[in-house]
C-alpha cells in the first residue's frame, strides 16, 4: 500500500509539472492559415515558410531533443472560422502555443481568448496595432503595424524627400483608416496637414472621379494605403491624369507580384520594408537570404520563397529562438519570459526584434525601397521614429 501511494504521488507530481503541448520528444504548436478559398495563395505560401523552417530544426535534432510538431488549421481567412479552429487547436489538440496566424480580423477575433487562456501567440500576419497596443502578456507581434509604418512614411516624405503637400489615399476599412490616421499624426509634428484625404472602396474598379480631386489638390506626394490590385489601379489612374509626383505605399505591397502586375506604371514607387533586401551591395543580407533559400529548398526543392513564405519562415524562426532561450524545462510562462528578453535580436531573416515586459511591438524599425527598372532597391537603412 505504501509503495502504491508513493507511485501515485510521483505520477501526480509529474502531471502537475507537465505543460500543455510539451512532451519528452516533441512540442505541439498550432497555426491558422487560409489553405483554401480566395486567399489560399497567401496562406499556403506562409505555411510553406513555417513548415520549411520547422522541418530544418527537426532534421537537426529539434530543440533540447524535442521536435516541433505543427498543426495548421484552415480558416479560409474567415474570422468566424478562425475562432472555431483556434478553440479546437487549444482545447482538443492541446497545442502549447499559436504561431503565425494570418489575417488582421482573424487574429483580433482570437486575441482575447488566447490571452485569457494563457496561450502564447507569437507572430501575427497582420498589421493592426490593436494586437500590440496596449501590450498583452501572451501576444507577441513581429511585423510592423500600420500605426508605426504610417508615421515612418510621413517622416520619410518630409525629412528625406522634403515634401509638404501630402495627399493620403486609403481604403475605407480598418487597415486604411489606421494608416491614414498615423500619417496624419506624424505630419502634425511638422505643423503640416494632409493636403487631401481620399477614402475609397477597394472593391470599386473605377477611381477616375476621385482622381480628379487629387489632380485639383495639386499634392507634391501621395501615400496610398491599399493592397496590390487596388493600389496598382490607383497608380495607373493617377498617371493617366498626368499626376507624376512620388507615391509611397505599404509593405503589404512589397512583393514581386506588385511589379509584375504594375509594370511600367509602378516604376519609381516607394514602399516600406522590414525584411532587408538581399542585394549585392549588402553582402551580409545576401548571405543570410541564400542560407534561408537553402533551408526552404530542403522541403520545397527548386522553389524560391515568396514574401509570404518569408513571413512564415520568420514566424517559425523567432518562435524557435524563444524555445531555445526558455530552456529545456519548457513552460508557457518560461516562453513569455524568454521572449521578453529579446533585445535587437537577429536571426537568419529576422532582424532587430525587441520585446519587454511592457513591449509587444517586436519591430520598431523599417526602411524604404524604390522600384527601379523593375527591381526593388533600398534607398534608406533601417529607421525608427526617433532617429
Amino acid at each position: 500500500m505504501k509503495k502504491f501511494v508513493v507511485i501515485l504521488f510521483v505520477l501526480i507530481s509529474i502531471l502537475a509539472l507537465a505543460e500543455v503541448g510539451v512532451y519528452k520528444d516533441k512540442v505541439v504548436v498550432g497555426s491558422f492559415q487560409a489553405l483554401s478559398g480566395p486567399y489560399a495563395v497567401i496562406g499556403q505560401e506562409m505555411s510553406k515558410g513555417m513548415n520549411a523552417y520547422f522541418n530544418w530544426i527537426n532534421k537537426n535534432g529539434g530543440v533540447y531533443g524535442r521536435k516541433i510538431e505543427l498543426i495548421i488549421a484552415d480558416d479560409q481567412l474567415d474570422p468566424s472560422k478562425t475562432v472555431v479552429e483556434v478553440k479546437r487547436l487549444v482545447e482538443s489538440d492541446k497545442v502549447f502555443a499559436i504561431v503565425g496566424g494570418l489575417g488582421s480580423y482573424g487574429c483580433l477575433a482570437v486575441m482575447d481568448y488566447l490571452e485569457k487562456n494563457g496561450v502564447p501567440f507569437v507572430y501575427q500576419g497582420a498589421g493592426t496595432s490593436l494586437l500590440v497596443v496596449p501590450p498583452k502578456k501572451y501576444i507577441f507581434g513581429v511585423q510592423p503595424d500600420y500605426t508605426l509604418e504610417g508615421q515612418l512614411i510621413a517622416k520619410f516624405l518630409v525629412e528625406n524627400l522634403g515634401k509638404k503637400r501630402v495627399a493620403v489615399i486609403y481604403m475605407a476599412n480598418d487597415v486604411g483608416k489606421e494608416g491614414q490616421a498615423a500619417v496624419k499624426m506624424r505630419l502634425e509634428k511638422y505643423n503640416l496637414k494632409p493636403t487631401l484625404e481620399v477614402a475609397y472602396n477597394p472593391a470599386e474598379t473605377d477611381y477616375s472621379a476621385l482622381a480628379i480631386n487629387v489632380l485639383n489638390a495639386n499634392p507634391d506626394s501621395i501615400v496610398i494605403y491599399g493592397f496590390i490590385v487596388d493600389t496598382i489601379r490607383w497608380i495607373k489612374t493617377l498617371r493617366d491624369y498626368g499626376i507624376t509626383v512620388p507615391v509611397v505605399t505599404t509593405y503589404a505591397n512589397a512583393d514581386p507580384s506588385f511589379i509584375a502586375l504594375g509594370g511600367k506604371h509602378v516604376e519609381g514607387v516607394y514602399l516600406t520594408g522590414w525584411v532587408p533586401l538581399a542585394t549585392p551591395d549588402r553582402p551580409e543580407f545576401l548571405r543570410d537570404y541564400e542560407r534561408a533559400v537553402a533551408i526552404f529548398q530542403e522541403t520545397y526543392p527548386k522553389q524560391i520563397p515568396s514574401s509570404y513564405a518569408v513571413a512564415g519562415f520568420i514566424a517559425a524562426e523567432v518562435f524557435t529562438q524563444g524555445l531555445l532561450q526558455a530552456g529545456p524545462d519548457l513552460t508557457r510562462e518560461g516562453l513569455v519570459q524568454a521572449l521578453e528578453s529579446f533585445k535587437n535580436w537577429n536571426g537568419i531573416l529576422t532582424k532587430d526584434i525587441t520585446w519587454g515586459p511592457n513591449l509587444r511591438r517586436g519591430k520598431s524599425s523599417m526602411y524604404f525601397m524604390k522600384i527601379d527598372k523593375g527591381i526593388f532597391s533600398a534607398v534608406t537603412d533601417l529607421i525608427t521614429l526617433e532617429n
